[in-house]
């Protein structure tokens, strides 16, 4: 299996072996979702109250505490850090 993201006018070249034998290439952005439809909807979701994200905000971290905040969620000690620039 092969995974990955290019953007959509670069080619990528593969051996005709590997995609042989019922492979399937299956090319994904945003999960799926549709960004034209589906970011104005989350963001008018979130700004009239029915998107509840603020709450899962556990901390707001520096650049310099990344990879204390990483252990953090990692150990499950936090739900999401936000990262301040």
């Amino acid at each position: 299996m092969w995974l990955g993201k290019l953007p959509a006018n670069e080619e990528l070249a593969f051996r005709w072996g590997s995609l042989t034998g019922e492979k399937r290439i299956v090319r994904s952005s945003y999960g799926g979702a549709n960004p034209w439809r589906d970011f104005p909807w989350l963001a008018n979701a979130y700004l009239d109250g029915s998107l509840k994200l603020d709450e899962y905000v556990t901390s707001t971290i520096g650049l310099a505490d990344i990879n204390d905040g990483l252990a953090r969620l990692s150990a499950g000690e936090e739900i999401r850090s936000v990262v301040q620039f």
